[in-house]
């Protein structure tokens, strides 16, 4: 507890002049140390960029219009309430935190609305929401979805391409790495996307410790996405042993299961670092985003796209009163409770 103190103090310091310690070797020296919690979100919030993005006024408007329209409202209520439930901020029905993320949420269906809502967004907003506040939540997964950096857009459209095209990534990085792993995973039939797809959609939530993922998730946003693949590599030599000693569903109830095992953090994040620097030395390049498309014409698009319900409307603010009955399926009655 002492330690994280005494970091928290480092950390507040440099928050305080973002500009100056932005790209050190100071601080990616203390990302790999961990960043404490009580400080996290702050130092998401400068990682991200969200000042960078935000507009005054789009979340709000996007999340009264949702309240309204969004065809996704029924499905992302249903997703809330299977969010974390073990986790004391999402226990309570309607409380806060829920609200909240059925509030970024319905906001992004409708912000977006090429991609509207998908599932694997839940978890992914539902962390954002435990660093930072509802409206800084959903710009940050505006980043998440949209800045090159992490480009999850290619990992959420139909027909999943980048997502493929990352799973494809990993074949050839394990193959390379870790020849005698492939050629057994291979002979008993276990394909990359068995096993990577619910780790890369939902960025390795649920599928290790979430004290660890957390660590990730903060050398993640300094890396980029090829912190993901260095790891899903690193997973495979650790558990290489046993996954020599299995067969075809054996391997693939063993890396389903890893959550459940003991990670030295530290000791992990210097195997991801060390991964990144062998992908690096090799040369081997990430899969280029897919229909990336930018914020900045999103962020446009959505402000014009209001400004014509209102204009429509008449009224200079949008009603918060959620409309049923332009959704197919009927609600659960106390869906009002978010508004």
């Amino acid at each position: 507890m002492q330690i994280e103190r005494e970091r928290a103090v480092k950390w507040a310091k440099m928050t305080t002049q973002w500009k100056k310690y932005s790209d050190s070797d100071k601080l990616y020296r203390r990302v790999n140390k961990g960043i404490p919690n009580s400080v996290r979100g702050t130092v998401w919030r400068h990682v991200m960029g969200i000042e960078n993005v935000k507009e005054e006024g789009v979340y709000l408007r996007m999340k009264e219009l949702g309240r309204r329209t969004s065809p996704d409202i029924k499905q992302i209520d249903i997703d809330v309430l299977r969010t974390f439930r073990d986790n004391i901020m999402y226990k309570d029905r309607y409380g806060i935190k829920q609200q909240a993320l059925f509030h970024v949420l319905v906001a992004y269906s409708m912000y977006n609305t090429e991609l509207g809502y998908c599932q694997g967004m839940s978890s992914i907003a539902a962390v954002l929401l435990m660093y930072l506040n509802e409206e800084d939540a959903f710009w940050a997964l505006v980043v998440f979805i949209g800045d090159p950096k992490f480009a999850m857009h290619g990992m959420l459209i139909p027909g999943l391409p980048k997502l493929l095209a990352l799973c494809d990534f990993h074949s050839t990085l394990r193959k390379r790495f870790m020849p005698k792993l492939h050629r057994h995973m291979d002979s008993q039939y276990v394909a990359a996307p068995d096993y990577t797809t619910a780790w890369f959609v939902k960025l390795f939530l649920d599928a290790l410790p979430f004290q660890l993922v957390l660590r990730i998730w903060d050398l993640m946003l300094f890396r980029g996405e090829g912190t993901l693949m260095a790891l899903s590599l690193v997973l495979l030599k650790i558990n290489s042993r046993a996954i020599l000693r299995l067969k075809e569903d054996g391997i693939r109830l063993h890396l389903q299961a890893l959550y459940r095992q003991h990670y030295n953090e530290d000791d992990t994040i210097l195997e991801v670092q060390g991964m990144l620097g062998e992908m690096v030395k090799a040369r081997l390049r990430l899969p280029q985003p897919v229909r990336l498309q930018k914020i900045a014409e999103l962020t446009q698009n959505a402000k014009e796209r209001t400004a014509d319900i209102l204009q429509q409307n008449g009224t200079e603010t949008l009603s918060i009163h959620v409309d049923f009955s332009a959704h197919d399926s009927s609600p659960d009655p106390e869906l009002s409770t978010y508004v």
